[in-house]
C-alpha cells in the first residue's frame, strides 16, 4: 500500500491535563507537518502502519506540536515499548468518514427522527458516539449505548452521560 509520508521516531511518554493522564505518543517532526493540512484540518486524521501494523488515527495538537497516540495493544503487538524508535507510514484519511457499528446502524435505520439527528451531528460527534458503542462487547450493553447515543442526539445528556435539562 502507498503511504507518501513517513517518518521514525521515538516512542515517549506525554503527560496532558491537570490530573497528569500519562499518554505514549509519537511526536510527528515539522518536516513531515510541512507537507500536511493541519492549518484546515488541527486533527488531522489519518491511516497508515506503525512497524508494518496498521493504523488508524488523529495527529493531536499541543502547543505547537502535534503527536500520534499509541496503545499498549498496538505496542505490544509490534513488539516495542518506551523508548524504542517506531516506523511511521501514513496518508491522510478521509476527514469526514465514520465506521458506524452495525447494532447502531440498524438502530438508526429504525428511526427516522434519531437518523437526521444523526445526520445533524459533526463527523468528530458521530465518531465518538460511534466508538461508545462498538467498545461494548456484549450485545446487551451495545443497546444499554443506543439508548444512550439517542439521548445525547436528543441533547438530554452529554457525552459522559450527565444530564443537560
Amino acid at each position: 500500500m502507498y503511504f507518501p509520508h513517513s517518518f521514525t521516531a521515538q516512542v515517549v511518554h506525554h503527560d496532558v491535563g491537570s490530573e497528569r493522564y500519562r499518554y505514549t505518543v509519537v511526536f510527528v517532526p515539522d518536516e513531515v507537518k510541512a507537507d500536511l493540512p493541519l492549518g484546515e484540518y488541527p486533527k488531522l486524521r489519518i491511516t497508515g502502519e506503525v512497524d508494518d501494523h496498521p493504523i488508524e488515527a488523529a495527529l493531536t495538537p499541543v502547543k505547537g506540536e502535534h503527536y500520534i497516540l499509541l496503545s499498549k495493544k498496538l505496542l505490544a503487538a509490534i513488539g516495542k515499548r518506551l523508548g524504542d524508535e517506531v516506523e511511521l507510514r501514513f496518508r491522510i484519511a478521509d476527514q469526514d468518514a465514520v465506521e458506524v457499528p452495525e447494532r447502531l446502524s440498524d438502530a438508526l435505520a429504525r428511526d427516522a427522527a434519531m437518523r437526521a439527528l444523526w445526520e445533524d451531528a459533526t463527523p468528530g460527534k458521530q465518531r465518538a458516539l460511534a466508538y461508545m458503542v462498538a467498545a461494548a462487547k456484549r450485545a446487551e450493553t451495545q443497546d444499554k449505548r443506543i439508548a444512550q447515543v439517542f439521548a445525547v442526539l436528543r441533547g438530554e445528556i452529554d457525552l459522559k452521560g450527565n444530564p443537560l435539562r
